[in-house]
């Protein structure tokens, strides 16, 4: 994984005068994340969303029509009340997307998709790292989401976004051998500069 972060430095640090440029800019967010794994049915226990945090930084470009890539860490998973059945995901997400903007004064509303390589930084199974299946270590995933920004270049934001997992956990259990994938809905602030 420490192989992954150092082109992402790299890339974020070649980007940042870019969107600087282009009439974009730099944005710090935070906000909470509510996860859940496909299938979860199928899954032995009593298990429930995984309420998580999520934080980093974004980059835009383009007024009407832009560019947008950010470094975020994420949690994701499932928490159960059955020992041993619970998942606790932790990630670097780096979504690169497609954003339309509809510059109005004052609150300034923003729409965007695309799609998301997710590099896995741990998985718990309540408190013990999980039993290796096979797990892939870099996910894929598509994200949507919109949301306002207040006031000027910068400013205030807040948004929301939907994250549909594309790639297999691994997680087949005894009794099924089903596919299992992220699913998040996270909400965000940020401010920007």
């Amino acid at each position: 994984m420490h192989r992954a972060v150092k082109p992402l430095v790299g890339l974020f640090a070649a980007l940042v005068p870019a969107c600087a440029m282009a009439q974009g800019g730099v944005t710090l967010k935070g906000g909470v994340s509510y996860g859940n794994v496909s299938n979860a049915g199928a899954l032995p226990g009593n298990l429930d969303n995984r309420t998580g945090f999520v934080g980093g930084v974004a980059l835009n470009s383009g007024d009407l029509l832009g560019l947008g890539i950010e470094g975020l860490y994420a949690q994701r998973g499932l928490d159960s009340s059955t020992p041993g059945d619970a998942r606790r995901l932790d990630y670097i997400d780096v979504p690169v997307y497609l954003r339309l903007t509809a510059p109005t004064p004052g609150i300034t509303p923003f729409a965007y998709a695309g799609p998301q390589a997710s590099f896995e930084l741990s998985c718990s199974a309540n408190g013990v790292s999980c039993p290796e299946t096979g797990r892939p270590k870099t996910t894929y995933a598509g994200v949507i989401g919109a949301g306002v920004r207040l006031g000027a270049l910068g400013g205030l934001s807040l948004e929301g976004r939907y994250v549909y997992g594309l790639t297999d956990l691994k997680l087949s259990t005894v009794n099924s051998s089903s596919s299992y994938k992220t699913r998040s809905f996270l909400l965000l602030a940020g401010i920007g500069f």
